[in-house]
This record gives structure tokens, C-alpha cells and sequence, in this order.
């Protein structure tokens, strides 16, 4: 007998909802749900959220200690008057400020060595991030080397087919203040950057890489370029789809989660790019990324990647936007996966139907109305304007097999596959590479 909860829908012969009005929901082995995975969900991070909020990192600093390194871009013109504001309210708090303004937009292993050099030699104590992902997993990072013994690089998840990390235990205050919404790192526990000597683009993942304070002002974000603001979206929404694609697929309250935050974030991004200097929507957009990665949008679902281990390889090779490789991959990794078995088809299938509105009736298939929904997310990303082809950002055919043979070596496990639903090997990245030539 099958299990099934009330819907508009009905269950077709292979154990799925049929779409009327509802949505399809796979079923596994013997047909009957099974639940939202075991977790231990720990988030500690304070966030003091709201215009104006930035002008208060003084006393907040102030709690923390008197002497606080202030890291932002290498290239930080744009960031002039702000910089001043924040030196001044952290002065007239009593903290004395060490800058250091060598972030890149990819962050490099090499410039948070240097930092922590000296936090270690002036007795920092607190790190302050000014900037987007970049400038907040360089602080995170530099905050957890500081009381690190060994290599930074032993920190880091270096390979996907072995355990080769000694993740921090300890770290020194970090305050994070967010000028782009994109990654999250205001609110998880995880910090990426470059080894420049291997060229290889990594990540640590440790509970004392949460901030001890994200101060999130939507107005350090009215100035964004258009193209820093869609990228910073679509980055959120690869967020939330890696989890909804390729993480249990047995947790429907986490479905309409994900699906309300698509949703938001689409809305919210054309909105800003309409009226870029409306704070409320710079406010519901800079809080949507906020959820997209702080953990409980993924909580039971024991998520992987896969997206994001093809996308690093590109940052580390080319320098390519974080945000631009996830809209290349989306594009190309999840239309290729859609044609893979028929409950991926379904899953996509699903996605058209709550996000976009699609009715199961107009298709002639599940792979047909996934296959379409993935259009209309494609056809997204290209009208806030960002490349959807690796053409588009100089990446040359002839470097596919290279490509394929990084994010194998990097991102895949001990069967050299990624970590989706299904797996998927080394001929299926240079598939997917090839469909997004």
C-alpha cells in the first residue's frame, strides 16, 4: 500500500505525484516517504541587521578588545568614505586600527599568511571584514590562523576523495560587515580562498569560522554595480539549488523553504535592478543571502556541492567571478543532470512547477517540463546579464580536458565522481563542459 500525504496531485505507476495543481515528490525503494535526514544544526552568529547599523562597529569592536585589524579589497577607492566613517567611529571607540587592504577578488592563501603574520606580531585583537565573500572568508581565515599551529593550507578541505584537514579548533573575534549580498559568510562557517602555489581553490569548514558579529547594513549595498548585484544573486540561488538538487529529496517543508526563496531572490533581484538605490529591496535581497547558506536551508538534507566544485576550479584557473561560474554551471550541470534517470527529471520537473508556474499537463514528460523549467532559470540569469557560456568568459575548448582532470583531482570522491544525485564522473564533467561551450 502506498503512503501518501494530501495533494491536488496523484501517483503515477513509478511512485511519483503528478502534477495538477501540486507537484511531483519522488518516493524511494519500497514507496513509502522517508523522513528529513538526522542533524545537529549550530549557529551562534549575532546579527545586528538594518540601515544605518554599520555605524555602530565601534562600541561593537570596542567589546572585543582595543586593537582591531580592518581588512578590505586591494582595490578599494569605491569603499573611501565608508572607510573613513568606520575609522573614525572605531577611534572614537577607543580601537586602535591596523589596515590591511590586499584582498582580491578570488582571496589568496598568501595574503592571509601575511595577515596573520601581523595580527601575531601587533597582538590584534579583532579581525574586521569590509567587503563581500572575498573580504569575509580572508578574515574568517585569518582569524582562525592566528592561534593555528602547523600550515594555514593543513586547514583546508584540500581533497574530496580523502580526510587531509586538520580543521582550526580556536580563533581570534572576527566582526563581519557584509557590502554584498552573495555567499552567506556572514552567518556560516566556512571560509574559501586560492593556495597560490598550487593553484588550487579550497575551502575550511569549521564551527570557529562563524563571526562573533555580522553587523548587515543594506545601505553599504545601494552603490553596487548592476553586474556585482546579479552575480551576488545568482550565487545565492546556486545556494539554495544545491541543496534542493543534489541533498535528500525527502524533505518537503525544506522544498517550500528553498522554492519561497528562489522565488524571493528573483523577485527582489529584478526589483533592485530596477530602482537600485531602494533600500528595501536592497534590504530583502541582502537578507535573502543571508539565508540562502547559513545552514537552515540545509539542515537534514547532508548536501554536497557539486556545482560549486566545478565553479572553483574555474576561479582558481582563470580568476572567473565566483558568482559567473555557478550561472555557467546552472545552465549547463543541472539540464545535463535533468536528462540523467527519470526521478532527476521529476525533481526538475517539480522546480517548473512551484517556481515558474508550469503545468505538467502542457508537457509531454517529466524530462520535457524539466528541461523547460531549466530554461527559464537560464533565460533568467541572461536577462539580469551575466554569461551563461564559458565561451563568454575567454575559457577555451581546448582546456576542457585540463578542466576536467582539475575538478576530478579536487572535487570528486574516492570513485571519482561528484557528489550528486547521480553521481557523476569525469565523462560526464566534460559534458557538461561541452555543453556549456
Amino acid at each position: 500500500m502506498l503512503l501518501q500525504e494530501e495533494t491536488d496531485g496523484y501517483l503515477t505507476k513509478n511512485g511519483n505525484w503528478d502534477m495538477i495543481n501540486m507537484t511531483i515528490t519522488p518516493l524511494r525503494g519500497d514507496n513509502r516517504r522517508i523522513i528529513m535526514l538526522p542533524f545537529a544544526h549550530y549557529n551562534p552568529v549575532r546579527v545586528e541587521f538594518g540601515p544605518g547599523k554599520s555605524r555602530e562597529v565601534g562600541p561593537i569592536a570596542a567589546r572585543f578588545g582595543k586593537k582591531a585589524m580592518l581588512v578590505t579589497y586591494e582595490q578599494h577607492d569605491f569603499f573611501a568614505a565608508l572607510l573613513d566613517d568606520i575609522h573614525k567611529n572605531l577611534a572614537d571607540a577607543g580601537v586602535t586600527v591596523i589596515d590591511f587592504f590586499k584582498v582580491q577578488a578570488n582571496p589568496l592563501l598568501c595574503h592571509i599568511r601575511e595577515a596573520v603574520d601581523i595580527c601575531r606580531s601587533e597582538k590584534v585583537d579583532v579581525v574586521i571584514a569590509l567587503g563581500g565573500g572575498s573580504v569575509m572568508d580572508s578574515v574568517k581565515l585569518i582569524a582562525a590562523g592566528v592561534p593555528y599551529e602547523g600550515d594555514l593550507w593543513q586547514m583546508f578541505v584540500s581533497r574530496h576523495d580523502r580526510d587531509v584537514a586538520i580543521p582550526p579548533k580556536t580563533s581570534i573575534p572576527k566582526i563581519l560587515i557584509p557590502t554584498l549580498p552573495a555567499t552567506s559568510s556572514e552567518m556560516n562557517n566556512i571560509g574559501v580562498a586560492t593556495n597560490d602555489v598550487t593553484h588550487e581553490k579550497q575551502y575550511v569548514w569549521a564551527d570557529t569560522l562563524y563571526a562573533d558579529v555580522s553587523v548587515v547594513d543594506p545601505e553599504l549595498t545601494c552603490s553596487l554595480p548592476a553586474f556585482q548585484t546579479a552575480a551576488g544573486a545568482v550565487d545565492a540561488i546556486s545556494h539554495v539549488l544545491e541543496a534542493y538538487f543534489s541533498g535528500d529529496q525527502n524533505s518537503p517543508v525544506h522544498d517550500r523553504m528553498q522554492e519561497g526563496l528562489v522565488i524571493g531572490i528573483m523577485d527582489e533581484l529584478r526589483a533592485v535592478l530596477a530602482d537600485p538605490k531602494n533600500v528595501q529591496h536592497r534590504a530583502n535581497i541582502q537578507w535573502a543571502s543571508t539565508l540562502a547558506w547559513n545552514g537552515w536551508m540545509q539542515c537534514g538534507l547532508a548536501a554536497p556541492t557539486p556545482m560549486h566544485q566545478m565553479g572553483h576550479v574555474l576561479s582558481a584557473r582563470y580568476n572567473t567571478t565566483h558568482g559567473v561560474t555557478l550561472a555557467i554551471f546552472m545552465a549547463s550541470f543541472l539540464p545535463y543532470s535533468c536528462r540523467l534517470n527519470a526521478e532527476r527529471a521529476a525533481r526538475c520537473a517539480t522546480f517548473g512547477a512551484r517556481v515558474f508556474g508550469m503545468n505538467r499537463a502542457d508537457y509531454a514528460s517529466d524530462e520535457a517540463m524539466g528541461l523547460a523549467a531549466l530554461d527559464k532559470l537560464t533565460a533568467f540569469i541572461r536577462e539580469v546579464g551575466l554569461p551563461t557560456k564559458l565561451s563568454e568568459v575567454g575559457i577555451p575548448e581546448s582546456d576542457f580536458e585540463a578542466i576536467a582532470d582539475d575538478i576530478v583531482r579536487l572535487g570528486c570522491n574516492a570513485e571519482g565522481n561528484l557528489p550528486s544525485i547521480p553521481p557523476i564522473g569525469r565523462d560526464g564533467i566534460l559534458d557538461i563542459l561541452r555543453l556549456a561551450k
